[in-house]
Order: C-alpha cells, then structure tokens, then sequence
C-alpha cells in the first residue's frame, strides 16, 4: 500500500523534504496601508458590495497555465453565504504586488435557482471577472481565476428535491460553542455535533450521490465550460461535485443526526464513494482546457459506527484524476495546519486523523505536479499552534514541504479590527499582515521544489 510512503522528517515536523525551510518572517499588525495597482484598486468596496458592471469581453482559446503563489480564497466560510458572493477586490488592493490569484465564488442556487435545463444566471461571475480584467490591464502583477461554485447546502431546493425531499443535515460550523469553553475556535468536523441538531445549525441537502442529481449538475457545468472553458482569465475550476457542507467533495458530516437522516434518504459509502470517483470523467467532462483542482480529504466512512477513514480510496482517485486528465488536474487540500504532526494532534482531533493527512499529503507530493493548499481557517491556526505567527507560518511551511506552488489564503472575515476575540487575540485574514511577510511567504511557495 502507499501509505507506506516514508513521510520521516517531511511528515512528522515542519522541515522540507527537498532540504529544510528558511525561517519565515514573524507577523504583526499592519498599518492600513492601501497599497494599489495604478489606480485599479480605487473603485473597491469591503464586502458585500457588488462592483460596478460593463460588457464582458469575448472569450478567446488560450494554453492555460496554473496560478502560482498566494491566493485570495474569497468566500470565508459556508455559514454565511451569500447569494451570489460577494467576489471584491478589496483586500486583494490592499496587499497589490503580492497576490497572485483570486478564487471567484458562485452557488448553484444562484446560478440556476428555478430548474435543471435553465439558462445559467452568470451576472455575477460576469461581474467579477470585469472587475480583475479592469484591475489586471493596469497592474503589473496580475491575478489569475480559480472559478468556485458551491453546491451541496447551497445547491437549488429543486436539486435538493431530486429523487425525495431534501435531507437535514447539522452544520456544527454555525452552531455556537459552549461559553464554558476556553477557546474561540472549534473544529466542526471532527467531533460529532449535537443530537438532535440544533435549529441554527440545521440545513438540508439532495441526494448528491445519486445518478439524477448528478445529470443535473452535469448540465450545470456544461454551460459554465461552455462560457468559460475558454476564457484565458478564468486559468483553474475548482471540482465540487458530491460536495455537502462545504465546496469540499470529500467533506461530509459524521454527527449522528445528519448520519441518520442520510441513511434514510439512500446514502451509502459505496454510492458516495462513486459519486467522487466519477466526478472528474463525468462532471467536469465538458472542461477540455481548464485545469481542475479536486480537494481531497482522508475518505471518512460513515455508515459503518464509529466512523473509519478509508486513505487507499484517497490515494486511488488522486491516481486516477492524474491518469484521466494528466496535468490538468490540481491536486488540492483545504485544511493546511489544521493538524500538528502526530502523534500530537490538534485538539478535538484523533492521533490517526492528524496521521491520515500527514500521510495523504505526502502521497499528493509524491505524486508530483501541480499541489495546491488552503489554510486551515484563522482560530484552528491559533488553537493548532498556540500563536498567529506560529500557525500561519506552520500553513507556510508545510505547504513548501508537501509540494505546493499555490497557497489559498483567508481574507478578513469581515470589516472588523484584525484582533477578535481580543483575550485571544486571533488574526483574521492575511490583510492583518504586513506586506512583507506576505512577501516572504510568497517567495517560500514559489521556491518549492
């Protein structure tokens, strides 16, 4: 099995396999330095404003290439999702020179919120992409696109109804921790959530396993290859097919209450299992010249008690996405340091969790190609590794050491002070970092191996 892989030093601490990492620099609260591109930054608003429209331009064929260095990821968090996102700029002007991509977040809801067959709604994207190519034409860094759409619980309430009613299932993401608790942060997926769930974490989803849901989101991403595949901004499309409470396809719940509920309405590993295996021969088949990046996770069995992690079905769909599309697949992972190197794992968290991603992240290197992270959010970093710096360097550094040429990064929540809780003192985006150490991590991504 490839799980025998010899993780040692680049699995077990934060060094490089390819020879060890420089000391990267220590943050601390940045100034509000506006720095922007030649004026093309000016018209930005803090989210949620929409950015003004004009005509798009027509799409060209072009050799698409994968971006490289820091990546501002957008949407935040599931919870609060907007419909549409909200896709700005702001937080990109404020660190111009040192962001290299942004990801342009869309739901299903919103793109085809009346039925299978519409005619997508794409203003929004649309309108985005104006705002980067504004921005790029006067910019001597421009930013390349990973185009995201979320489906799962901001899937359309008819996809949700294909084939029965949609299925509840808890959020532990928006449910509020315990005020006895002593840290702020709380790791969603990892512990069961409450039993029955409560109301504010209750959301619903179809049944994404099964063969009619997927024609449906098949047609989906006709139309958006058919508008966008050539488009030379739009350089990567992010794999979400199967996905439940996040753009995640191998993220799912394991509290007892969403596990019911989706037993009942049809689930199975096995049929789960197909849905992730046949996403990028079937879902995505009509991309043909975008690269596709597919985020994995350590495979979590749930209709077995406990739930078991299955990491050889990982590895074989990483094979197998490599083998069907070559280098157009991007491998991805949205939980970087999230997990100390085992045997100590971050809490809430079993030994052989942390272990399972140690090891799926060596797999992914030794696959070669193009890697690609997302930072574990902003209070997992701090409760991971004690500090800011700490746990956003760690992110760093052992994207270096598992392969990575792009790193996804968390921008502000919102518009609020960069210190939140203030007795803990949390960073909540990279925009409360100073450029130059967003400089200095820029150049350990673009110095891997």
């Amino acid at each position: 099995m490839r799980n025998a892989l010899a993780v040692g030093a680049c699995a077990l601490a934060i060094v490089s396999c390819a020879g060890g990492l420089t000391t990267l620099p220590q943050p601390q609260q940045a100034a509000n330095d506006a720095t922007s591109a030649a004026g093309a930054c000016a018209g930005q608003t803090p989210p949620p404003t929409a950015s003004p429209s004009s005509n798009a331009p027509r799409s060209v064929p072009i050799r698409k290439a994968p971006i490289r260095g820091l990546i501002d990821l957008g949407q935040v968090s599931a919870d609060d999702m907007r419909e549409p996102p909200y896709n700005t700029l702001y937080y990109v002007c404020r660190r111009a020179g040192v962001i290299s991509g942004i990801v342009v977040n869309d739901t299903w809801a919103s793109l085809q919120p009346d039925g299978r067959g519409e005619a997508i709604e794409s203003a929004p994207i649309d309108r985005a992409l104006r705002n980067i190519r504004a921005y790029n034409a006067k910019s001597a860094h421009p930013l390349g696109v990973r185009l995201r759409i979320w489906a799962g619980i901001d899937a359309p309430v008819w996809a949700k109804s294909i084939g029965g009613s949609p299925i509840a299932i808890c959020d532990g993401d928006a449910v509020s921790a315990p005020s006895a608790s002593p840290s702020p942060a709380r790791f969603p997926h990892a512990a069961a959530s409450p039993t029955p769930c409560p109301q504010s974490g209750q959301r619903t989803v179809g049944r994404f396993w099964s063969d009619a849901y997927g024609v449906a989101w098949r047609d989906l991403q006709r139309q958006l290859a058919q508008k966008y595949d050539t488009d030379p901004l739009v350089n990567e499309v992010s794999i979400s097919s199967c996905s439940t409470l996040t753009s995640e396809p191998f993220v799912q719940p394991e509290d007892t209450y969403s596990k019911q509920n989706l037993l009942a309405g049809g689930y199975t590993d096995a049929r789960y299992q197909h849905c992730l295996a046949s996403a990028v021969v079937k879902d995505y088949a009509s991309w043909r010249g975008t690269l596709l990046d597919y985020s994995f996770n350590p495979f979590r069995e749930i209709d077995v008690t406990p739930p078991q992690t299955d990491l050889p079905f990982t590895e074989t769909t990483i094979a197998a996405c490599r083998a069907a599309i070559g280098q157009r697949c991007v491998l991805l992972n949205e939980t970087m340091a999230k997990f100390t190197p085992p045997p100590s794992p971050a809490p809430s968290s079993s030994p052989s969790q942390a272990q399972g991603y140690y090891l799926m992240w060596a797999f992914m290197r030794s696959e070669g190609g193009d890697i690609t992270f997302q930072t574990a959010s902003p209070p997992n970093l701090l409760t991971a590794w004690g500090t800011n710096g700490a746990g956003w360097n760690a992110a760093v550094q052992l994207a270096q050491s598992f392969g990575a040429s792009s790193l996804e990064l968390f921008p502000p929540k919102n518009t609020a002070p960069c210190t939140m809780p203030p007795q803990r003192l949390w960073i909540s985006g990279y925009t409360c970092f100073r450029e130059k150490t967003l400089v200095g991590w820029k150049d350990a991504i673009l110095r891997t191996p």
